[in-house]
């Protein structure tokens, strides 16, 4: 339906009635069509979508009058229902309005008096499915935000993390506890705090971030706690702060460690009773946040040398979380290799499988850029590898041993052959081992290898279930 345009359907067993209505309905560029009787109507409500009926009440009696609202309602309850009844009938407009009719009119109307019931019906039709569309729209962006943020988005296997994992199943469900996140630069800290929100009682509230690394002190102060017209040089307008626009979600303060002295007295005098002034007023305003920080340095050697201070970090440590660096889960470093692809073959189209030798080579690194070097490099590979097989040899050049560089340098970017034909053999040889559940005389049988052979083979490509 355009808003100059709907499909009516018009229902009347008086024929004077009904052809009078339609051909002003026709007027106005709708699409009309009529039935006379309760038999036509639901034939025509079976097999054609309306946007408005108009129908009289009594076709030809009360009880099928009724039957087509209810009918109405059941097969398309979007469509309007204008009720047409005769005077003095204002009992039975209230009982078809009981049923559903969203408007009714007596008999004896004008048609200028219907037009305008029908405009006003079809407007309020219009912001209906707008208001429904964007809220389908808004229903699938929190659901994709909502599953980007689940705890099972944060990869892994290995003790540290399913122990991150428990410590966090215990802190989500606390409405207020302030919580301190802690570890290396590009160990998942800001994707911690996002799980945490999005999955506690305030997930229906905003999600504000402020990075403290990347403003100076004076932008910081008035990032966090908002400004009044003329606080300072460049301030034409009062400005809401993130405490303000965070009111009954979360604020997520990251490199907290970077904050000076002065606004660290503002954070601590807010994270006692989370009330605060704007920059250039003194009027308090109070609001209803979360509060979780996250930093890169050692908080405790900060407040020992007087860089940070003791009460603030005691007001914020109330849970610690510590996000353990790569190098030291890199056992994870296969699924969080397999994850990432799959993110990256659905967003980029193409499709990319890791050898077991490339994966190992990638568990020797030390990964000092952490999981969100790792992911970079992913995607890197995902868009430029030659090949849908990831070998060694298509890692970044420091990942490779001198002999591995030096065959690369004659060779260019071509895999020697007999490399090339090994890896082969190990991805297929792997292959069907996971698709014959490791029964290892079986997968002997399907490549045409005797027993031991495949074994040995196994043993040499250092394959394991």
């Amino acid at each position: 339906m355009t808003a100059s345009k709907a499909t009516i359907l018009v229902i009347d067993d008086e024929l004077s009635i009904r052809k009078s209505i339609a051909l002003s309905v026709r007027d106005e560029g709708h699409t009309v069509l009529e039935a006379e009787s309760r038999r036509e109507a639901l034939e025509l409500l079976a097999h054609k979508q309306f946007d408005l009926v108009i129908t009289d009440l009594f076709v030809p009696t009360e009880s099928d009058g009724v039957a087509i609202l209810e009918s109405c309602k059941h097969q398309q309850p979007e469509a309007m229902l204008l009720v047409m009844t005769a005077h003095g009938s204002i009992e039975r407009a209230v009982s078809a309005v009981k049923v559903g009719a969203d408007d009714f009119l007596q008999k004896g109307f004008t048609m200028a008096e219907l037009k305008l019931r029908i405009d006003r019906l079809l407007q309020h039709r219009r912001l209906s499915e707008e208001n429904r569309r964007l809220t389908q729209k808004y229903d699938r962006l929190r659901s994709e935000v909502e599953n980007r943020y689940r705890f099972d988005e944060i990869i892994g296997n290995s003790k540290v993390i399913r122990d991150l994992l428990q410590s966090l199943s215990r802190v989500v469900d606390d409405r207020d506890v302030t919580v301190l996140i802690q570890g290396e630069s590009g160990t998942g800290k800001e994707l911690v705090a996002r799980a945490i929100h999005y999955n506690g009682p305030r997930e229906a509230g905003p999600f504000v971030t402020v990075n403290c690394a990347t403003l100076p002190e004076h932008l910081l102060e008035s990032e966090l706690f908002g400004h009044e017209k003329g606080a300072f040089t460049g301030a034409l307008r009062a400005r809401p702060g993130k405490f303000e626009v965070a009111d009954g979600g979360t604020v997520f303060i990251d490199e907290v460690g970077e904050i000076s002295p002065e606004v660290q007295v503002k954070l601590l005098r807010f994270t006692q009773n989370r009330t605060f002034e704007r920059v250039g007023d003194n009027r308090p305003i109070t609001v209803d946040v979360r509060i979780l920080t996250a930093t890169n340095r050692d908080l405790p050697e900060a407040v020992a040398q007087g860089r940070f201070r003791q009460d603030l970090f005691y007001r914020l440590n109330v849970i610690p979380v510590d996000l353990p660096p790569l190098r030291e889960r890199k056992g994870d470093i296969p699924l969080l290799v397999n994850h990432f692809a799959r993110k990256f073959a659905t967003q980029k189209g193409r499709e990319v499988r890791f050898t077991p030798a490339a994966l190992a080579r990638l568990e020797q690194q030390q990964w000092p850029g952490n999981v969100r070097e790792l992911e970079n490099l992913v995607e890197r590979l995902v868009v430029t590898a030659p090949q849908t097989t990831i070998l060694p040899m298509h890692l970044p050049a420091e990942f490779l041993d001198r002999s591995e560089r030096a065959s690369l340098a004659v060779t260019g970017n071509e895999t020697p052959l007999k490399d090339a034909c090994r890896e082969f053999e190990k991805l297929v040889i792997l292959q069907e081992l996971e698709r014959n559940h490791w029964n290892i005389t079986e997968v002997a049988r399907i490549l045409g290898e005797r027993r031991d052979t495949l074994s040995r083979k196994i043993k040499r490509y250092g394959l394991k279930q």
